[in-house]
């Protein structure tokens, strides 16, 4: 008899999460000997077919997806854990048979772990929820019962709310693992250590030295097949809601008391109460939302919609650390180019030595800002501009970058994002995850600034698809004598 077991459970297995990232980081924990014991898979869909079919199109999936090879010998060992199975997520006696299923593959264990995964559309996350609680399979005796959602977590407050009424009443908090996906990346997990761990940076990292903070994540791509939901969602809800805020909290959140989860979640809660859109008195404004030309055309998209694909806003955030710094968040499909970046600007310090102000050192003036750049994606590293002078000049002063490419300092291939969460997700490590607490505050920010907006009655501002956006953004910026750093 086998001591444990444990067997994830995908809703939605035979859907685009589940093949693109699921499957392949499976594989990858797998190849790495990180999976739990005794591990097996359920992939859950509508669709009728055979296990030996799903087994065929996760490998395919894998193949085109994984960052590593594909290994012909192992694969049947994988393969032969991995199971098909139909059901109607809508439907009680569907629930009754998977319970009898899993309660068959708990009779030769003395514990049984069920990780469900919730990669299915966002209206179907309260239905499954309830038939889960209801039907008893969050309940255990033996193991635990663990759930993961993906965002979007709510389209608004209120349905956010009902979301997490039925997540609770069906599992206990610490069982509820809200996925956002940029926690598991490598990059935003180094932030704080970056912060932290640098005599360089940590005395500086506040209103004293600190002129503005920029954080971006911008897609080349328009909406794909997602119409019916980015129509309804918009780059506000979809994006600025959860990985810009996620980002926003680890660059400016206070230094948390140690690394237990509760801890940092209690500490970016504090930030979040602490986050403002600016004051509207200020020129330039602090919302600009646009709209690619072309976007009403696009597949399952509602003819003159409103709906934002480009948003970009101004935050301030109310505490003794950050009082007077300026949050530019920005965010947006068919831009110029893919990215997600936090871009710190350092205050210009009047010059100890008058003469570097002079023109024949710097024509325009003044000195280059120091500048710090924290890559994200796709390229993950670390970019400090500073000021030497030119060479081959009297005294001609210019910005240098010192460039940090974590992936070429390591030679490693860095675990992706879905690696790392189901990593933690089956060690029971809430770390990367987000609590109802964070979600609830910035959904609370992001209402209110919708409604606040003259009832959402403005229309996007129109831009070029393959440009940074609308022009407005660009002049929100210049009225408070900045720029983006592209």
């Amino acid at each position: 008899m086998a001591t444990e077991k444990n067997t994830m459970l995908i809703f939605g297995g035979t859907g685009d999460l589940a093949y693109r990232k699921l499957a392949p980081a499976l594989y990858n924990l797998y190849l790495e000997e990180k999976l739990p014991p005794h591990f097996s898979l359920i992939g859950i869909g509508r669709k009728e077919k055979s296990s030996a079919i799903y087994r065929e199109e996760l490998a395919a999936a894998i193949k085109k997806y994984s960052a590593h090879s594909w290994k012909e010998d192992l694969w049947p060992d994988l393969a032969e854990r991995m199971e098909y199975l139909s059901c109607n997520l809508t439907d009680d006696a569907s629930y009754q048979e998977l319970k009898q299923e899993l309660k068959k593959r708990s009779e030769s264990a003395e514990n049984h772990n069920l990780l469900f995964y919730l990669a299915v559309a966002p209206q179907l996350f309260v239905p499954i929820a309830e038939h889960l609680g209801r039907n008893q399979l969050s309940l255990s005796a033996k193991g635990w019962r663990r759930i993961m959602i993906e965002k979007p977590f709510g389209f608004d407050l209120g349905s956010a709310r009902t979301l997490n009424d039925a997540l609770c009443s069906a599992f206990e908090e610490q069982n509820i693992y809200r996925v956002d996906h940029y926690l598991g990346k490598e990059m935003l997990q180094n932030i704080m250590v970056i912060r932290f761990a640098n005599a360089v940076f940590e005395p500086l990292w506040n209103n004293r030295f600190i002129e503005q903070v920029q954080i971006s994540a911008t897609e080349v791509e328009g909406i794909g097949d997602r119409g019916r939901y980015y129509d309804h969602a918009g780059a506000m809800r979809d994006m600025i809601q959860s990985h810009l805020m996620q980002m926003l909290a680890v660059v400016a959140m206070e230094p948390p008391f140690d690394i237990d989860p509760g801890t940092i979640r209690r500490t970016k809660v504090e930030l979040f109460d602490a986050v403002r859109l600016w004051p509207e008195e200020d020129k330039g404004g602090n919302l600009v939302l646009g709209q690619y030309r072309g976007y009403s055309e696009e597949k399952d998209v509602a003819p003159g919609t409103k709906t934002e694909t480009f948003a970009a806003l101004k935050l301030a955030i109310d505490n003794k650390r950050w009082q007077g710094v300026p949050f530019y968040l920005r965010t947006g499909k068919k831009l110029q180019e893919k990215q997600a970046k936090i871009v710190i600007q350092f205050k210009t310090p009047p010059p100890v030595c008058p003469w570097l102000l002079e023109d024949d050192v710097r024509a325009d003036g003044g000195l280059p800002p120091n500048i710090l750049t924290l890559k994200v994606q796709p390229s993950e590293g670390v970019v400090f501009q500073f000021n030497i002078k030119k060479p081959a000049t009297a005294s001609e002063i210019v910005a240098v970058d010192m460039d940090f490419c974590q992936p070429c300092a390591f030679l490693i291939n860095t675990p992706e994002a879905y690696e790392k969460l189901l990593a933690d997700a089956f060690n029971g490590d809430l770390s990367r995850f987000s609590s109802w607490d964070e979600i609830e505050k910035a959904w609370n920010l992001i209402d209110t600034i919708f409604y606040n907006r003259q009832d959402g009655a403005d229309q996007p501002c129109s831009y070029d698809p393959g440009s940074w956006g609308p022009e407005e953004a660009d002049l929100m910026l210049k009225a408070a004598g900045y720029r983006w750093w592209n």
